[in-house]
């Protein structure tokens, strides 16, 4: 009960972390690129390298003094992980310049359902009815928010696909690296973050070249524009780690759906410390959208409850299979001689039993515990995260 608690804290925990500091970072960087009221700095892709490298620095000092432990990985994974986060990264930058932004908008929405169906073929996770239409609420509310003109080129719609495909993987792969290797969020960033950080800082300049019109180079660096990108950096250490921990601890799914209360939160505070105007319509989706993510938190926890309670039947009920063939093997029946002239009944073992087809696609999501560990391959199968 205590571990449970101590858990639900973590994660509200890391979601609150999350939330904050990613809204907080939305108005720095709004600070630091308006042209208008703020410092100009309008090379995003350029911004996200040194984020990555302000948060590499911070782990590994922390690591250096002692106040985390370092952790190695193979160095294919963290390239892969690398280049997957970087080409949804760039996508992103380069889909807002080849389309309106309104399609923008759906292609970001459309992250959801690409990482619903990634998860439902490829990790055997079942989406509930009711979980299905509160995604689809969300996703509703957010688009009434956000999209308004919609305009489609065949260049748009490929830069918008790969956004889609790469940012969805991003973030599964976000979790599932960090459960394969045995990882914590810090101990993953260490290790991509410096590839991320030094690939995005070679072509950041070139894209950032073709989005804003002019090379990063030639920027006219305040000391109160300095000022604002430090803390744009700061700031990114702890999105950037509270993103790994929500993606280590959440799906992707979830991490999707319950991200836009980033979104609300964005315009809420527009509206009511920038005085930036609320329609109607705004006020719509947002209600809309929050809906859905309280149905969908309702929802998902109803489903991870009746799963977990399916499990544990399933599991105490192989236990006690267990007990029975143990008891069995202490008669003295079993402790006759192979010569004994008396047939001996035939007993159906417990390692027989994991081995039906039937009863191991139930038992792919029991944790290995007890003697059934030992007669069977019990794979435990977390769904992500990212």
């Amino acid at each position: 009960m205590g571990e449970d608690s101590s858990g639900t804290a973590f994660d509200a925990l890391a979601w609150f972390m999350n939330v904050s500091t990613s809204v907080l970072i939305v108005f720095v960087n709004k600070l630091l690129m308006d042209a208008k009221h703020g410092y100009a700095f309008t090379f995003a892709t350029t911004l996200c390298a040194f984020h990555f490298l302000s948060a590499a620095a911070c782990v590994k000092l922390s690591q250096l003094l002692g106040w985390t432990q370092s952790a190695h990985m193979p160095w294919r994974v963290v390239m892969y992980f690398a280049i997957v986060a970087d080409v949804s990264i760039a996508s992103l930058n380069l889909s807002l310049l080849v389309n309106s932004v309104g399609f923008y908008q759906v292609a970001k929405l459309l992250i959801i359902p690409f990482v619903c169906v990634v998860e439902l073929l490829y990790m055997r996770k079942r989406f509930s009815a009711p979980v299905v239409a509160s995604i689809a609420v969300v996703i509703m509310g957010v688009a009434i928010v956000t999209v308004t003109d919609v305009t489609i080129t065949p260049a748009g719609l490929l830069v918008a696909a790969l956004s889609v495909v790469s940012s969805g993987m991003q973030q599964i792969l976000c979790g599932s690296i960090q459960r394969q290797h045995k990882l914590q969020s810090h101990q993953l960033l260490a290790n991509t973050a410096p590839i991320q950080g030094g690939m995005l800082l070679l072509l950041g300049p070139f894209i950032d070249k073709l989005v804003s019109g002019s090379w990063v180079g030639r920027y006219t660096l305040t000391t109160p524009g300095l000022a604002c990108l430090m803390a744009s950096c700061a700031i990114s250490v702890a999105v950037n780690i509270s993103q790994f921990m929500c993606l280590g601890r959440f799906s992707a799914v979830t991490f999707q759906v319950l991200g836009h209360t980033k979104t609300v939160l964005v315009l809420l505070t527009s509206w009511w410390v920038l005085h930036e105007p609320m329609s109607p319509r705004k006020a719509m989706g947002m209600m809309l959208a929050v809906a859905g993510m309280v149905a969908y938190g309702y929802f998902n926890s109803s489903s991870g409850s009746s799963s977990n309670s399916s499990s544990s039947s399933s599991s105490s009920s192989l236990d006690k299979l267990a007990a029975k063939e143990r008891s069995a093997e202490q008669l003295p029946l079993f402790n006759r001689s192979a010569n004994s002239s008396q047939d001996l009944p035939t007993v159906v073992t417990a390692s027989q039993v994991m081995g039906s087809a039937g009863v191991e696609k139930r038992l792919t999501a029991v944790p290995s515990s007890g003697s059934l560990a030992k007669s069977g391959s019990l794979t435990t199968i977390n769904v992500v995260a990212r």
